[in-house]
């Protein structure tokens, strides 16, 4: 249970206790407001600004993985139309993953309780989800959505890791990760509160790649990859940007390669626009494999920046994907580092949500 003490003085424990245990009527329309207490950007004055615009009963508050299991299955019980979420793309991930294992779980016979709407509070470092949005202020987007004037919804398609199930828009394997994991780690260093500010920002990425990851990265042998086709695949031409479409179940690439990332949405943090070629059809994802030094990437940084870079990656739209390394590689999803793995098999999950989208 959430220790009130740590929230305004008007969200009661009384408060939490009663929205986690007592269901209530709820039509569609009915919003819920998700934040992360332990996100940068929510702090004690986002909570009170959020207590004052959000309903004391739609307001919800999770400190901790177990808090947003408990809070997503009170959502999906009382039947919530529209979840908004803020505290950076792992928060609303968590969220996406935690709300289906809600639905399965309270899932009798033919019946599965639907799963809500989903809108991006602009409230994470990165913000990959509220860029891909069109997401604007907090307190705006939400004072919107409770005025019944919400944003239309789209469909939002996520991939899955087979191995464990779980869902995300993008993730990455090899010095991209390196980077994440990094920049977590320079996080942590003791530090005065001004550096301590400028890391936890685009500045502290940039500090992390100088600092570590180029440092590695130059004294690290390049792997050797094979990524296999699971399913339907086509690669882009990197002239024309036309698909060329590739057997099922072809081997995509073999050889030397530093990363490959993949996603269902345009956007990493920071509006770089790394899968540029993510939303060109529903029934695909992006996967990019960059053959590029981390040099040649800085030198293009514009052209990265906006998805226009040439002569780095190599580009398919892919059903599903293996991907194995011949040695353990860094590895991330949705944003959290995930450890070292040496194959990962990612393919588009059969779960979707609809998120909103102010475009």
């Amino acid at each position: 249970m959430l220790d009130a003490s740590n929230y305004p003085s008007t969200v009661t424990q009384e408060g939490w206790s009663r929205a986690f245990t007592s269901p209530s009527p709820a039509g569609p329309a009915r919003v819920a407001v998700l934040l992360n207490a332990r996100a940068k950007r929510v702090t004690r004055e986002v909570l009170r600004g959020f207590e004052k615009l959000v309903p004391a009963e739609d307001l919800y508050c999770s400190q901790s993985l177990d808090d947003s299991r408990a809070i997503c299955r009170s959502i999906v019980e009382r039947r919530y139309g529209v979840v908004l979420t803020g505290g950076g793309d792992g928060t609303i991930i968590r969220a996406m993953n935690d709300l289906i294992a809600a639905a399965d779980h309270l899932s009798t016979g033919l019946y599965r309780p639907p799963l809500p709407d989903l809108g991006v509070l602009r409230l994470g470092t990165g913000n990959a989800l509220a860029t891909a949005t069109s997401a604007g202020r907090p307190f705006d987007d939400a004072a919107l959505v409770l005025s019944g004037r919400r944003p239309s919804a789209r469909p939002l398609a996520l991939l899955e890791e087979r191995e464990t199930g779980e869902v995300s828009t993008f993730g990455s394997i090899g010095y991209d990760a390196q980077l994440l994991n990094d920049y977590l780690e320079s996080c942590k260093e003791e530090s005065g509160p001004t550096l301590t500010a400028v890391k936890k920002s685009l500045a502290g990425y940039f500090y992390a790649l100088f600092t570590r990851t180029v440092p590695q990265q130059m004294k690290t042998e390049t792997p050797r990859l094979r990524i296999l086709a699971k399913g339907r695949a086509s690669m882009i031409d990197p002239k024309t940007k036309e698909e060329i479409p590739l057997a099922s179940d072809s081997t995509l690439f073999e050889g030397a390669a530093r990363a490959v990332a993949f996603g269902t949405t345009p956007y990493y943090g920071f509006k770089i626009k790394i899968f540029p070629y993510a939303e060109r059809r529903p029934d695909r994802f992006h996967l990019r494999v960059s053959v590029a030094s981390i040099p040649y990437l800085l030198s293009r940084l514009p052209s990265l920046w906006d998805g226009t870079i040439e002569g780095a990656f190599v580009d398919f739209l892919v059903e599903g994907a293996s991907i194995e390394s011949n040695q353990p590689l860094p590895y991330q999803i949705g944003g959290d580092g995930r450890g070292y793995r040496d194959r990962v098999e990612l393919g588009l999950s059969a779960r979707a949500f609809r998120i909103l989208d102010r475009s």
